[in-house]
């Protein structure tokens, strides 16, 4: 039997890959608890990794680090309990008294919208369907609902643990599980190996750090923008807005609803203020804060991360959205590593596309503050 050709090669290994993604999809599906827990533990394993080995080249040892960093963050919840905890239950009491009034309120503007464009049917709520919903409540259905949700609480639970166990493992001794990883593959790779966990390591790094400044920079913002324009509940819908920003793009849209839905209630005019006050925040998160932090973390197109909110999402559910842009990541620095650079060394693009414009540098004690952080970084093992 003659040796099959280059193109009949190339043809047989992608059959072989189109059918081991559709195995490994599949074994992904039946597991999805256990590959949820292992990509957790990963994630976490590296943005803990970093304070801790920053820690272990100052002489102090990986098990004393992580015990230093969860101290550290106990600490920062303990006095950010102490310094929002009166106003946030204050508010969260209020916004209990007050939220059968905003329904009503927001019901009556509703219905004035659809006067408004001539549809005549108002919306009008249906008592005995809130009724029956709370008797089905009380009933044997909603019992064994309840218990339905107590195993589930159960099964996160029990896998809580386990991340939080194997994050610990992870990033007090890194080296084993790297070592095994690496080992899988053949002597001659295995450099290479390493260096691309060392680039999916800083890449999650930097994307970890863009986030958490994005997420703290629009958190107070918001709650400074919505206290002055006197819209209520300004410091919960702030946090609201923090936490809610990590999910790219939708999060912002779903940060300005409930403000611009409180304004109209009260005031259109203030509903103005707020939609004024977005658009400042964005811009500003635009062209600010993504310049001095996010040039430096994660750069993906935005199709890219529609697609991978859309993946994980629909595997994972709302974990999955917070574990879909580091994952993005990741593949988009081994395509790139692996097969474009690849393609590139294989000819030269007769028609190459033009050259993007280089992102503007951040000022000059932040360009300082981050080559710093670049310098001591690539100094860090991979976990």
């Amino acid at each position: 039997m003659a040796n099959p050709t280059a193109s009949e090669r190339t043809v047989y290994v992608g059959i072989g890959l189109v059918f081991a993604l559709l195995v490994g999809g599949y074994f992904i599906y039946e597991i999805g608890g256990v590959v949820l827990a292992f990509l957790l533990s990963v994630l976490f394993s590296i943005i803990f990794g970093a304070p801790v080995n920053y820690l272990a080249r100052r002489g102090l040892p990986r098990a004393w680090g992580v015990l230093a960093i969860i101290a550290a963050l106990l600490v920062v919840l303990w006095l950010f309990g102490l310094a929002l905890a009166p106003a946030i239950a204050e508010q969260s009491r209020q916004l209990a008294e007050d939220l059968p009034a905003l329904l009503e309120e927001a019901l009556a503007l509703a219905n004035r919208v659809r006067g408004f464009f001539g549809l005549d049917t108002p919306i009008r709520p249906d008592a005995e369907s809130l009724s029956n919903v709370g008797r089905e409540f009380l009933t044997g259905s909603a019992v064994s609902t309840a218990a339905g949700v107590g195993l589930t609480v159960a099964t996160v639970g029990s896998l809580g643990l386990v991340v939080v166990i194997s994050t610990i493992y992870l990033v007090v001794q890194p080296e084993p599980w790297v070592n095994g990883f690496v080992s899988l593959f053949p002597a001659g790779w295995r450099q290479r190996v390493r260096e691309l966990l060392g680039m999916i390591y800083h890449t999650i790094q930097r994307w970890f750090l863009g986030q958490l400044a994005a997420m703290t920079f629009i958190g107070i913002l918001w709650a400074v923008s919505l206290s002055v324009i006197g819209v209520p509940f300004a410091l919960l819908l702030g946090i609201f807005a923090g936490l809610i920003s990590f999910v790219p793009f939708v999060g912002a849209i779903v940060s300005v609803v409930i403000p611009v839905v409180l304004a109209l209630v009260s005031d259109p005019i203030t509903a103005v203020w707020v939609v004024l006050a977005f658009v400042v925040i964005q811009q500003l998160e635009g062209n600010v804060l993504q310049p001095i932090v996010m040039s430096q973390a994660v750069d993906l197109h935005p199709a890219m991360v529609v697609f991978a909110l859309v993946v994980m999402g629909t595997l994972f559910g709302f974990v999955g959205i917070f574990l879909a842009v580091p994952l993005a990541a990741a593949v988009q620095v081994l395509v790139r590593e692996l097969w474009v650079k690849r393609m590139d060394r294989m000819g030269t693009d007769p028609e190459p596309p033009p050259q993007e414009p280089e992102k503007r540098d951040p000022p000059g004690f932040v360009r300082r503050a981050l080559r710093a952080l670049r310098r001591s970084s690539h100094k860090d093992p991979a976990p």
